[in-house]
């Protein structure tokens, strides 16, 4: 067998959603230097174009692509997924990292608020379109980023607030801090959700939670305000002395690939990490009741359906 082909059979594959800048593209740019087939995406094609030429600058001989993709749009999710399944055989990891952070309401095409859409409901519907993929590539895994801790300064998950999904998923009453917190909540939810529904598949499924980064693409459309200055405040301390919750670009992509490829979890339950340790998750984390009722609204919300995973 052609040894060029029997090195890209063995190597590592993790989609990288939202790899084009941030934690997300120093992620991509540290697993590129382990060896694996990077796959990231972005809304902007000249930006994860750049951002694939500057991974394949520094590793000539690693392996990548970049996928364009609005997170918005249900139908380019379900798009990336074929694509994805197609242009690849296996996949190892699946690292659910875009996110966004909306100063006003504003709805998708599909008639929700667009934070949630971005930051829950298309990670949600992302991950089951590609867990046949994934059980194909045991031992495999799903890592979501949820940037928020349990009693975070910034964005308080404690804050949070699911009781009224249909509220929540249209925006009916919408603020930037409480619609970021919402749909983190939801994405924690589902990982522990999906933990418990893959058990035994060999697929594990984790949250981190990578610290207070500062000013990112998540803050960047966030109003002059408490928020805003923290993370500007936090982004000008992480450069000249990096402590306590406070990390720089580089080490949350470091951490996230430690708990992408390194960290070991355990089968049928979701995991918390809080930056580098695991970490007792919001207790809602724990209320199967409330995991279920999100995961058959947002499957409504989706039209997920088994066929639809299989796809």
């Amino acid at each position: 067998m052609d040894p060029t082909i029997t090195e890209r059979q063995n190597r590592t594959v993790v989609l990288l959603t939202g790899g084009t800048s941030g934690i997300g593209r120093a992620a991509a740019r540290q697993l590129a230097a382990r060896g694996v087939a990077v796959l990231i995406t972005g809304r902007r094609r000249a930006k994860g174009e750049a951002a694939l030429d500057e991974i394949q600058d520094a590793h000539p001989s690693g392996e990548g692509a970049f996928y364009r993709v609005d997170f918005a749009n249900q139908d380019d999710v379900h798009r990336l997924a074929r694509d994805v399944k197609t242009d690849y055989d296996r996949l190892d990891v699946l690292v659910n990292n875009a996110g966004t952070g909306q100063a006003e309401k504003n709805l998708t095409d599909d008639g929700l608020e667009l934070t949630f859409a971005v930051n829950y409901v298309a990670p949600f519907l992302l991950s089951n379109l590609l867990v046949p993929r994934l059980r194909e590539s045991t031992p495999a895994r799903v890592l979501s980023t949820v940037t928020v801790a349990q009693h975070d300064h910034a964005y308080d998950m404690g804050e949070a607030d699911l009781s009224d999904f249909d509220a929540v998923a249209n925006g009916a009453s919408f603020n930037l801090e409480q619609a970021y917190v919402n749909s983190k909540l939801a994405l924690l939810l589902f990982t522990y959700e999906l933990a418990d529904r893959l058990a035994g598949t060999g697929v594990t499924a984790a949250s981190v939670n990578p610290g207070l980064i500062g000013t990112t693409d998540i803050t960047r459309d966030a109003p002059l305000g408490g928020t805003k200055v923290s993370h500007w405040i936090a982004a000008l301390v992480a450069r000249i002395a990096p402590l306590g919750p406070i990390e720089t670009e580089e080490t949350a992509g470091e951490l996230l690939v430690h708990h992408a490829l390194e960290q070991e979890l355990p089968d049928g339950t979701g995991t918390y990490f809080d930056r580098w340790e695991r970490a007792d998750p919001d207790p809602r984390a724990e209320d199967r009741t409330l995991r279920e009722q999100l995961w058959a609204d947002t499957a409504a919300l989706t039209g997920l359906s088994e066929s639809k995973m299989s796809e």
